[in-house]
């Protein structure tokens, strides 16, 4: 074999390595990621409809705080979350207002007429946009693994 010919197979051998590394990362990174598309008013000024956001996928509630958008499955019938998701793609853009053990906010304790702390597995959500919102005051607490994702960096009163 002559130099020339060992140096194009490996650089050719390189090339399918690194092909191959891209694609992996290509793929990791849709599998952490979720695009999702602002489809109403609940979330403004901070989100706007239309406005396209990445949100990044939460494994579990270790890494949520209160104050995170997130995006959550919906569920088929408002207020029973224990029916299956709405149809495939069916997500509510809102922010955490309570972990599991955080007092039930004041807007959500007056609509369900409940107090004390938000229970063990549960969290509350609300839109930015109280009056244009569906969220917790409508249908009460949201199972924590229904949180799929956050959208990072997205604070009260600053668009995106």
């Amino acid at each position: 074999m002559t130099p020339w010919v060992f140096v194009a197979t490996a650089l050719t051998a390189t090339a399918a390595v690194a092909v191959t590394g891209f694609a992996a990362v290509c793929v990791q990174v849709r599998r952490s990621r979720l695009r999702v598309t602002v489809a109403g008013e609940s979330m403004a000024p901070t989100l706007m409809p239309g406005q396209v956001v990445i949100a990044h996928r939460v494994k579990g509630p270790g890494r949520l705080r209160t104050g995170d958008v997130v995006v959550l499955v919906k569920p088929e019938r408002p207020g029973n979350w224990r029916w299956p998701a709405a149809g495939k793609g069916a997500r509510l853009l809102k922010r955490l207002a309570a972990l599991p053990g955080d007092p039930v906010p004041g807007p959500v304790a007056s609509a369900l007429g409940v107090s004390g702390a938000v229970p063990e597995g549960f969290a509350v959500v609300l839109g930015d946009n109280a009056a244009a919102s569906v969220d917790s005051r409508d249908f009460g607490f949201v199972p924590v693994d229904r949180v799929i994702a956050r959208v990072p960096g997205c604070h009260p009163g600053r668009q995106q």
